[in-house]
């Protein structure tokens, strides 16, 4: 029987995962199946954006269920199609960097822990936000982040999945092409 591998691609505001997953949709059919990022499809359909902590937890909780589902959901149409490889543009843990409290707050009022997270992702990838070559793109309509806010959510989701057993770091470079050669080539060596 083929194994089957979950990759969690995430990394700061502006580090290329939602292009580099738009990539691997287009240019790898029939190896990669991509979950796409939650929060810019619950945001872009006009969930609200929060106020206060109390609106965050809330507004984290619902991205973090459908995370949930829609990886199921991808799951289960790659091994439909006999594909091997799930690529989920961004993870259940990214949260945690957007939540008031942090990791174990985040865990436990999700009713999870750390050991059932990371056992979702086979490998964690995680891209440098561009923010911190100084290229970092504006341009994305959902996106809300300033260059440094980018930097700082950047280093709380590096922090969201430190401990898990196979994770590879991706700096940002200048060259957005060298970065996603880079994640190409990992993921194609699954």
């Amino acid at each position: 029987m083929a194994k089957f591998f979950r990759v969690c691609l995430t990394g700061g505001p502006g580090a290329g995962k939602t292009s580099i997953a738009d990539l691997l949709r287009r240019e790898s059919e029939g190896t990669f199946v991509v979950a796409p990022e939650t929060a810019t499809i619950l945001y872009g359909g006009g969930f609200p954006r929060p106020r206060d902590a109390r609106e965050q937890k809330l507004v984290q909780s619902a991205i973090y269920n459908v995370q949930i589902r829609s990886e199921a959901f991808h799951f289960g149409r790659m091994r439909a199609r006999k594909e091997r490889v799930l690529v989920c543009d961004r993870g259940t843990l990214d949260s945690c960097a957007y939540w008031p409290g942090g990791r174990t707050s985040f865990l436990r009022a999700q009713g999870t822990t750390l050991e059932k997270e990371f056992s979702r992702y086979d490998l964690v990838v995680h891209l440098e936000s561009a923010s911190v070559a100084g290229v970092y793109d504006l341009s994305n309509p959902v996106r809300t982040e300033s260059a440094s806010e980018a930097q700082r959510l950047d280093r709380k989701i590096r922090e969201a999945y430190r401990g898990h057993p196979k994770t590879v770091f991706i700096p940002s470079r200048a060259s957005f092409l060298e970065k996603s050669e880079e994640v190409l080539a990992l993921l194609r060596s699954i």
